[in-house]
């Protein structure tokens, strides 16, 4: 009779620890299911934060249409080129974007560039050396035949994209 109360009581602690073992591993999934979920709503949270609007390099004070824009909605950017490089016949480029947590991954998809342009030189100020192509053309918008991607590094703050180490601007639409 001993005999069969020590091999009862050995199969109890057995089953007992094997109980105590499948509890371990549910846990301890639960946890991890617990984390991963956090992680992805901090992603979701992130990639879902609203970065609409009219960005603008250098100032938040509309003085300028000259300067470089970024222009983000929903699903698509477009930039306008820095204007005060007189001699360049593209005047802005677009396409899709997506943020991760650090970083703006651009598809661009097209170019607007002026199609026929005629060169000029400022009659009034010579020694300033200004060269600048003339909008005597048409806008033409070329569909890039694959897109090009460009990876980025952004800081997003309340009202700064600092792209590439360049700080734009929201422009709201009272300034605009």
């Amino acid at each position: 009779m001993a005999v069969w109360d020590i091999c009862h009581i050995q199969c109890q602690l057995f089953f007992v620890t094997l109980r105590m073992a499948a509890l371990y591993r549910i846990l301890i999934l639960c946890v991890g299911f617990a984390l991963s979920c956090n992680l992805w709503a901090q992603s979701r949270e992130f990639g879902c934060r609203n970065v609409d609007g009219v960005w603008q390099e250098k100032t938040d004070i509309v003085n300028s249409a000259f300067l470089a824009r970024y222009t983000i909605n929903a699903d698509s950017i477009w930039y306008s080129v820095n204007e005060y490089d007189g001699l360049n016949p593209i005047r802005s480029f677009g396409g899709t974007y997506t943020i991760n947590r650090d970083s703006i991954s651009i598809r661009i998809q097209y170019i607007k560039r002026v199609s026929y342009t005629a060169i000029c030189r400022d009659q009034f100020l010579p020694a300033s050396n200004q060269w600048s192509i003339l909008d005597e053309g048409t806008l033409v918008t070329d569909t890039l035949p694959a897109p090009q991607l460009f990876v980025l590094p952004i800081k997003i703050e309340p009202k700064t994209l600092v792209i590439d180490d360049v700080p734009f601007y929201l422009i709201t639409d009272e300034q605009q």
